[in-house]
C-alpha cells in the first residue's frame, strides 16, 4: 500500500479542519491502495522546521498570519533548500502567487477541493517522481550507496587529485558518480517512453553531438553530428574543429505524404512500424514526436557543414538535446551508412538448386 505525505502550510483553523476532513474522505475511498498522512505548519518558521524532504506534496496559502506574502516566501525558501517537492496554492489571492517551478497548480478557495488537490499529488506519486527525486527517494539512496561503497573507499586517491587541481577533481567526481548511477539501469530491458530520448530543455547552451537546432528565419531543423571530441571546448576557448556538421530532419509528412490522420490502412501501419524501427532505409533515423518536439526522421543524405560563425548566425540555441543513451545508436547508424562499401554479388543459385548450374564444386 502506498503512503502519501502532505504538508499543509495554512494558519486558518477552519481550512485546517476542512483539509483534515478531505484527507479522511480520500483515505476512506482509497483505503486499499493509498493512505494519506499530513502535517500542518502555521507559519514560515514552522514550515521550514518541518521540511525534511519526506513530503510528497505541499499545499500552501499565500497569506500566513500578518504576512501577506508568506506562501511565496515559503516556496522560495524551499527552493533554496533544494527541496524537490511539488506545491499547490489554495488562496483567495491567486493573482499574487509568484511563478516558481515548484508550483504545479494554484486555485482560489471554492474552486475545486482539497480532495482534488490530494488526487493530483497521488497521480504525481504514481509516476514515481517523488520516489526518485524526493528527499527519501531512490536517487538519494543510490547516492548514499555510491558515497559509502565507491567513493569513500577510494578517497585517498581522490585527495591526491584534489590537492593538484580541486576544480578538475570535482568535475571528475561528478562524472564518476553519474557513471555509477547509470549502472543501475544497465540491466533494464523495458521499452523507453519517447520523452526519454531527449534532454529538454537542455541544461546548457553548448553545442553537443545530438543537439537539435532550428533556423532563426525558417522552420527547418537539424541535428549536430560532429564527433564529441570535435565539440569539446579547449583551454583557449575554441572547439577542436572549424566546421559544424549538421544533418536535416525530414518531417513524417514528407516521407509518408499519402498517410491520412483520419486513419491508416494495414499496409500503411506496417510502413510506419518499419520506419519507427529504423528499417525503412539505412539513411533514415527516427526521432519520435513529443509535446515539446515535433519529431521526424534524420536524413543522413542531407548533410552539410558550416563555419562556427555561419552556424551561430543561422541557428537558434539548441532547443532540445538527444540524450547520450540514444546518441550512440544514431552515430553508429550514421557512421555505418557512410562506411558501407558493398561487394560484387555472388552467384548463389547452384547452392539452392545444384542442377541449375554445373560447377566444379559439385
Amino acid at each position: 500500500m502506498e503512503n502519501l505525505k502532505i504538508l499543509l502550510v495554512e494558519d486558518a483553523e477552519d481550512q485546517q479542519k476542512i483539509f483534515a476532513a478531505s484527507v479522511g474522505v480520500f483515505n476512506d475511498k482509497n483505503k486499499d491502495i493509498c493512505v494519506v498522512e499530513y502535517e500542518v505548519a502555521n507559519d514560515l518558521s514552522e514550515a521550514l522546521r518541518k521540511m525534511n524532504g519526506s513530503f510528497d506534496g505541499v499545499i500552501a496559502d499565500l497569506k500566513l498570519g500578518n504576512d501577506d506574502d508568506g506562501g511565496n516566501t515559503v516556496v522560495s525558501k524551499f527552493g533554496e533548500m533544494l527541496a524537490r517537492i511539488p506545491v499547490i496554492f489554495v488562496t483567495g489571492f491567486v493573482d499574487l502567487v509568484e511563478d516558481h517551478p515548484s508550483v504545479i497548480h494554484k486555485r482560489a478557495r471554492g474552486d475545486s477541493s482539497y480532495e482534488a488537490d490530494i488526487l493530483k499529488f497521488k497521480q504525481i506519486s504514481d509516476t514515481g517522481l517523488t520516489r526518485i527525486m524526493g528527499g527519501r527517494g531512490k536517487i538519494e539512496t543510490a547516492l548514499s550507496d555510491v558515497f559509502l561503497k565507491n567513493l569513500l573507499p577510494q578517497i585517498e586517491k581522490w585527495v591526491v587529485y584534489g590537492a593538484n587541481d580541486s576544480s578538475r577533481t570535482e568535475k571528475a567526481l561528478l562524472r564518476f558518480t553519474l557513471n555509477h548511477l547509470l549502472q543501475l539501469l544497465d540491466d533494464d530491458d523495458e521499452k523507453s517512453f519517447p520523452e526519454e530520448m531527449y534532454l529538454y530543455p537542455p541544461l546548457t547552451d553548448k553545442i553537443r553531438t545530438g543537439s537539435i537546432v532550428k533556423e532563426k528565419s525558417g522552420e527547418k531543423t537539424y541535428v549536430v553530428m560532429n564527433p564529441a571530441c570535435d565539440l569539446v571546448v579547449r583551454v583557449n576557448g575554441e572547439c577542436n574543429t572549424d566546421r559544424i556538421l549538421i544533418v536535416k530532419i525530414d518531417s513524417q509528412k514528407l516521407l509518408f505524404p499519402d498517410h491520412s490522420a483520419a486513419g491508416l490502412s494495414k499496409s500503411q501501419e506496417n510502413e510506419l512500424k518499419k520506419a519507427y524501427k529504423n528499417n525503412k532505409s539505412a539513411y533514415y533515423h527516427w526521432l519520435p514526436r513529443t509535446d515539446f518536439f515535433e519529431g521526424g526522421f534524420l536524413n543522413f543524405r542531407k548533410l552539410s557543414t558550416l563555419s562556427r560563425n555561419d552556424f551561430n548566425e543561422r541557428f537558434k540555441k539548441p532547443a532540445v538535446q538527444i540524450s547520450p543513451s540514444f546518441v550512440k545508436d544514431m552515430v553508429a547508424r550514421f557512421s555505418a551508412y557512410y562506411a558501407r562499401q558493398g561487394q560484387p554479388e555472388i552467384d548463389f543459385e547452384h547452392f539452392i538448386d545444384p542442377q541449375a548450374v554445373k560447377t566444379g564444386n559439385q
